[in-house]
């Protein structure tokens, strides 16, 4: 028999979430619930959408588990927010491992590993995780509470990812690096040092090409027709 899940969350996140737990879990999603202002509609998924202030007399932690399905909004402040309140209210979470991921590797409550990624030996992950398809993470490397790896992100070895930290697409961490708390590491970047608590790291954008495609195609020899 399946266990029962109440997942905190009714947007994009939680619609990728839930693709997840109904593909291969060993929960059963039966409702939805956000904060009271934002329960404008009775259904999401076609399960129950219900506000904060009703979860505990309709769902309560006796009997039903939860998982956080929100995004890195505010340095993943908000999704730590709901997970420590709903923590404080006795509720259990979830967490998913995808069957296409393998590896010698402990991994905390309401966390999600997605499909593809490669998690080499002795990793720990804590609690409140998202790791997202195609991301690497390498040999002994600590991933600490509220963090959020991104598809294509590279952590090299025994790094030491501070908590709450944000790791963008295609980002790579070199080994033996210590990364502060809350942590904002954009895409395509290197780390190659270790840095402070709170600390941004952006590249540019790729400038675009003074000719169209139309106007490219007809100078470069690789595209013609």
């Amino acid at each position: 028999m399946k266990k029962q899940l109440v997942i905190f969350g009714a947007g994009k996140i939680s619609e990728a979430v839930s693709y997840y737990f109904n593909r291969d879990s060993d929960y059963e999603i039966v409702a939805y619930v956000v904060d009271d202002a934002f329960a404008s509609a009775s259904s999401f998924l076609d399960k129950p959408l219900i506000g904060l202030s009703e979860l505990a007399s309709k769902y309560p932690s006796d009997s039903f588990q939860m998982f956080v399905a929100t995004g890195y909004q505010g340095v993943n402040s908000l999704r730590k927010d709901r997970y420590m309140a709903l923590k404080e209210e006795g509720y259990k979470f979830a967490n998913y491992v995808s069957p296409h991921v393998y590896g010698d590797f402990s991994i905390g409550e309401n966390s999600i590993i997605m499909d593809n990624a490669v998690i080499q030996p002795c990793v720990t992950f804590g609690n409140n995780i998202f790791v997202w398809g195609g991301a690497m993470v390498g040999h002994h490397a600590k991933i600490n509470d509220h963090c959020w790896l991104t598809g294509g992100c590279q952590i090299g070895g025994i790094v030491d990812l501070g908590e709450s930290t944000f790791v963008g697409l295609g980002a790579v961490i070199g080994n033996e690096v210590r990364v502060g708390e809350a942590c904002m590491i954009g895409a395509s970047t290197l780390t190659t040092k270790s840095l402070e608590d709170k600390t941004v790291l952006l590249v540019p954008p790729t400038e675009k090409h003074r000719l169209n495609s139309s106007q490219f195609t007809r100078m470069s020899s690789c595209f013609r027709v």
